[in-house]
């Protein structure tokens, strides 16, 4: 196996420099096409072609798409829940790849801190690194601007004769290589052409420049400025004095990164203008037009992009824009996979993550930006069906996701708790606890209630999180971790289960069949109304609000299960529903579990045997035995509560 050291030589000498001469470059425009590539193009490249999804043959997928068929793209498999975001940069570089307007255009990003935006724009530039760029050169030096060959034939005579678009060619050549074709004395072959790999380390072709203020920041950060370390060699309006060090400069055949564009002067933002309708701009000296090709990407907080757009002079800079919006992400399963993926590249990836710990992060996250649905539906139940799930046997009130998202904002997923604040929380969960690195739910409501009380928000906004946290999904969890506890409770328990599923099924398919039952063992005949009162027994407990669909449910799955394998009886708990009313027929209340579960002194060796094979069956479930102390006595004082 190759080490490290040489898979990284071997990686430099991939991205070695490569010379050709123009005349090969030249012949080879016809027959090589990433000799003439756009930056649009050459990420598209990048990207790779996408997997068509039939979203029909995913029972989750289906819902949330409504059976359509999407693109997947597997380059972007790290960023999550943003599948409609990630299609419209592709058609926005594929549009552009096409020569149509979006070529003319600042690719735009908005959305709320802490929403992806300036992932996205790296893993972009990471991207633009991937494909390599033609660059014009002499036999001492590259161009400083890395500009294509293909400008030496700006003219329109020579421009029509190659055999490429002629949007490709660029409106003419820089001033550097104006002068070094002054210098050939018109002797285009003395030029080369270099093989270069994008780089944002060398900021070759790749590049981020940051906004400062009226007394700090002027165009020449863009544009770049005179090298007073030249003037004693050249003339000031001389172009070899002058020092192409600026973001333009550098990124003409690639991707210029602005940051919060908007909180920069105005004036910083003009050569952007030209550069991206005309083609060229102007540098701070009289050393004629630069050429530029590249893409410009900026992204900005929503409140800096309302503040200049409301600004009526700004009109003819927002038309030269395409603005994407990139929300939250708003459905949990996604939102979950994103503090993994945290968690993954830290070293809290081998501490212990109590089930559900990032689940509840999750909701609350998501169900923060969600806004408020019509009618009597619940914010929960939208957030439920908005991540695929089907809840109507749950939730009668809940609408179809078409009808929510109908009736939601526009603006929905532009608002609430951010992921940078949940990286937060979960930072404090896992080092809540003096004792051990771990974290669990209940320590997670606690951190979420002490961030929400210290934020600045206003008051109703933080009783409304408040609620959210308490009341829907504490109560959730008390539901989760109740049926945990029962669960590593009963595994000692199959046989004793096992039997009231028997029994259930047996009842269940004479009364539907309108038969008396005839008891294997003692022989006796239990007549139908016998029947539905022994099923009762169990139903009740259990809420079960349509006993006869219930039943009919449960028979058809076990005779379903029969036929598939050779007349067996399944598992008690293989059918979920029937597993939740079992369990709550055998334990009612916590009271029943808690000389077991509950630590402390027992009354005899067997019960403590038993606390012992509990303990251990919980941290088997991913729990650590502190955990499984606080846990029970949360729940024992939550249920006790109610």
């Amino acid at each position: 196996m190759k080490s490290i050291l040489d898979e990284l030589k071997a990686s430099f000498a991939n991205t070695r420099q490569d010379i050709l001469s123009l005349q090969e470059y030249v012949d080879g425009l016809e027959s090589t096409p990433e000799f003439h590539a756009t930056i649009a193009e050459r990420l598209l490249k990048a990207i790779g072609e996408p997997r068509i999804f039939d979203t029909s043959k995913d029972e989750r997928m289906g819902r949330i798409f409504l059976n359509k068929t999407i693109k997947v793209y597997d380059s972007f498999k790290d960023f999550y829940g943003i599948e409609d975001v990630i299609e419209r940069i592709v058609n926005f570089l594929t549009y552009a790849s096409q020569g149509l307007e979006e070529r003319k255009q600042i690719l735009y990003l908005l959305g709320p801190v802490g929403g992806g935006k300036s992932s996205l724009a790296e893993y972009i530039k990471i991207l633009a690194e991937k494909e390599p760029i033609y660059v014009l050169a002499t036999d001492k030096e590259i161009s400083p601007i890395f500009e294509s060959p293909l400008g030496l034939f700006y003219s329109p005579e020579y421009r029509d004769r190659l055999p490429i678009p002629s949007r490709k060619v660029p409106s003419f050549c820089s001033p550097w290589a104006a002068k070094r074709l002054h210098e050939f004395g018109g002797d285009i072959n003395k030029f080369k052409v270099i093989k270069l790999y994008p780089s944002r380390l060398s900021q070759i072709c790749v590049a981020k420049t940051e906004p400062g203020d009226e007394n700090n920041q002027d165009i020449s950060s863009l544009v770049g400025k005179i090298d007073v370390r030249k003037l004693e060699r050249f003339p000031q309006h001389d172009v070899d004095a002058y020092g192409f060090s600026g973001a333009l400069n550098r990124t003409t055949q690639g991707v210029m990164e602005f940051v919060e564009m908007f909180k920069a002067p105005i004036k910083m933002l003009h050569p952007l203008l030209t550069a991206t309708q005309e083609g060229n701009y102007v540098g701070t000296e009289n050393i004629g037009a630069i050429p530029f090709q590249g893409l410009i990407l900026s992204h900005s907080n929503i409140a800096e992009f309302s503040l200049f757009r409301n600004n009526k002079n700004n009109e003819a800079f927002l038309d030269r824009m395409c603005v994407i919006k990139v929300p939250y992400c708003l459905r949990a399963t996604e939102e979950e996979k994103i503090y993994e993926k945290l968690i993954k590249n830290s070293d809290l990836r081998n501490a212990t993550c109590a089930p559900k710990t990032l689940r509840m992060l999750a909701e609350f996250a998501v169900l923060s930006r969600l806004a408020p649905p019509d009618g009597q539906s619940s914010v929960y139940s939208k957030m439920e069906v908005y991540d695929g799930k089907s809840i109507k046997d749950i939730d009668l009130k809940a609408k179809s996701i078409l009808e929510y998202k109908e009736s939601a904002p526009q603006d929905e997923g532009m608002d609430g708790v951010s992921t940078r604040f949940a990286f937060k929380i979960l930072s404090d969960t896992f080092n809540f606890d003096p004792k051990e690195i771990a974290a669990d739910p209940v320590h997670l409501m606690t951190v979420v209630e002490n961030h929400i009380e210290r934020s600045d928000l206003p008051e109703s906004r933080r009783k409304e999180l408040t609620v959210l946290l308490k009341d829907q999904l504490g109560h959730k969890y008390a539901e989760f971790i109740g049926h945990e506890i029962q669960r590593a409770y009963l595994e000692s328990y199959k046989d004793y289960g096992q039997n009231i599923f028997d029994k259930y099924v047996d009842y269940a398919d004479a009364w539907i069949e309108d038969q008396d039952y005839k008891d294997p063992d003692t022989g006796q005949l239990v007549n139908r109304a016998a029947l539905d009162a022994e099923l009762s027994k169990i139903e009740k407990i259990a809420e079960i609000g349509n006993p006869k669909d219930f039943r009919n449910e449960v028979v058809k799955f076990v005779l379903r299960y029969r036929s598939a394998n050779k007349g067996k009886n399944p598992s008690w708990d293989s059918y979920k529903k029937m597993a939740d009313v079992i369990e709550k027929r055998m334990f009612s209340s916590i009271q029943d579990l808690l000389p077991v579960i509950s630590f402390g002194t027992k009354k005899d060796s067997q019960t403590e045997s038993k606390h012992v094979e509990f303990v251990k069956r919980m941290v088997a479930r991913g729990y650590t035995e502190n955990q499984v102390r606080r846990l029970i006595d949360w729940y024992s004082r939550v249920t006790f509560a109610a």
